[in-house]
This record gives C-alpha cells, sequence and structure tokens, in this order.
C-alpha cells in the first residue's frame, strides 16, 4: 500500500515552508516542489529529520506540460496523495527579496496553466480516498495594500478556478479550501526579519497562517482568513476588489468568481 503524502506546490517561499514544517508535525509525509531554480533539497532533509517523516524534494517547470505529466504519473503511481496545497500565486522569499512568481521563468498565466493540470491530473486519484484535501492559498490585499496588474490577474484566474473545483466536488470526498492571509511581502517587511520569520506572540506571521490553514483544511472549512480584523476587513471591502468581480473564467467549467 502506497503511504499517504501532501504535496506542496510552491514551497520555496515563507508561507510554502510554513505550511510544510506545519504539515510534517502532524505526522504527514510530504512530497515539496519548488516551482523556480530554489533547491529545496537542504530544506527538505532538515524537515525530515526534525519530523521523523519522509519529505522528497522536486523542482518541476510549471510551462513544460511534459514534466508535469512525468510527475503526476509517478505520484499517482508511488503515492498516496491525500493532500495538495496550491500555493503558486503570491508568495515572497525573504532570502531572494521577491514574489516566488517573479523568480520564475513563465508568467503568470503559464503558471496558473500548470497548476490547473496538477490538479486535475491528480484528482481522480484523490476522489478514490475516503478523504481528501485541495486548498488553495490567495492572498487578498488588506489594508489597501495593492497587488501588479499582472498579479491581480493571476489571483484572480487562481480564485475562480478554486470556486469552479469547490462547486464540481461539493458532494464528494475531496474538501476544497480557500486561504485568504494578508500578502506575505508586507508581512515579512513589517516583522523586519530578512531571513528568517520567527514567531511572535499574537503577531499574524507566516507560521502562524500556516497552523490556521492547515488546521482548516483538516476540518473541511471552505474559508480561512488567519486574524480577526483581516476577516472583518475581508467581508467590509471583498465586493469593491476587482478580482472578486473578475469577468474572466477558469479552467475547466463556466463558473466565474463572485
Amino acid at each position: 500500500m502506497n503511504a499517504q503524502y501532501t504535496i506542496i506546490l510552491g514551497a520555496e517561499g515563507e508561507l510554502g515552508r510554513a505550511i510544510a514544517r506545519e504539515v510534517a508535525r502532524k505526522g504527514c509525509n510530504l512530497i515539496i516542489v519548488s516551482t523556480t531554480s530554489v533547491d529545496l533539497q537542504r530544506f527538505a532533509i532538515g524537515l525530515q529529520l526534525k519530523e521523523d517523516v519522509q519529505v522528497e524534494a522536486v523542482k518541476l517547470d510549471l510551462s513544460d506540460r511534459e514534466a508535469i505529466q512525468e510527475f503526476t504519473g509517478r505520484v499517482k503511481s508511488d503515492f498516496e496523495i491525500r493532500a495538495l496545497v496550491n500555493n503558486i500565486a503570491c508568495d515572497w522569499s525573504a532570502r531572494h527579496n521577491n514574489y516566488i512568481a517573479e523568480l520564475s521563468i513563465e508568467d503568470f498565466q503559464t503558471r496558473f496553466r500548470g497548476a490547473a493540470l496538477i490538479t486535475w491530473n491528480l484528482l481522480p486519484e484523490m476522489a478514490k480516498l475516503s478523504s481528501s484535501y485541495i486548498q488553495h492559498i490567495i492572498p487578498f490585499p488588506f489594508r489597501k495594500e495593492q497587488f501588479s496588474p499582472d498579479m491581480q490577474h493571476a489571483v484572480s484566474k487562481m480564485y475562480a478556478f478554486a470556486r469552479e473545483l469547490d462547486e464540481e466536488l461539493k458532494n464528494t470526498a475531496v474538501s476544497v479550501s480557500l486561504v485568504h492571509p494578508a500578502p506575505v511581502r508586507q508581512m515579512v517587511h513589517q516583522l523586519e526579519l530578512p531571513r528568517d520569520i520567527s514567531e511572535e506572540p499574537g503577531a499574524i506571521t507566516p507560521g502562524l497562517i500556516a497552523l490556521k490553514a492547515v488546521n482548516g483544511m483538516l476540518r473541511g472549512d471552505r474559508l480561512i482568513i488567519p486574524g480577526f480584523w483581516n476577516r472583518v476587513q475581508f467581508f467590509l471591502t471583498r465586493q469593491a476588489t476587482s478580482w472578486f468581480r473578475s469577468d474572466e473564467e477558469g479552467f475547466g467549467s463556466n463558473l466565474q468568481p463572485v
């Protein structure tokens, strides 16, 4: 019988690594995927030794459909995937002082198509399990922070796709959740921690977001917004935020974000 694993797609940044740590603490094996040139092998070895779980580090070019097909084929053959965390949109690397997506050679549209293909390829096997989870990390511009037009476009696509997937899987054993943290870039800059993100009591840090994201996913929560004031701000401003009113369709159905 294949061992159960969680895939984190986009584990290079502060939030991706924090989610990997939280999943490992719960005793789950991991496949952490770098979608850029960032090498996660050292991080994987350290996490494996610390938490006594199996961690495989992979680099994957989201523009290479053949590589994606090979990756998902091997994963389906060798592993039982219990959860897929999609974190390709707006994670931030303190080490590189840049958005993860901007470290990649692909544009946002290409990255999104690659992530969507991975999701659809893995979904049939995940749906066979008694319970499985798909989570999308989609930052929301709280407190007037704005994304660039390209990044806003990517976030809009991710939101539409997540909503479509949620609708299609509503009556299945696959739980779909959306996490809306504040942009990680502002979070890191506010903490003034250039490399390592430590835990400060009461602070909304990548580690705290990861804790709430993973716990909420396992509970079956459909919407996860870490931080009380972030939740208030989200519900007050979401209708006025352009990517909630996007007319663009995602891939795989005709549903649009509302």
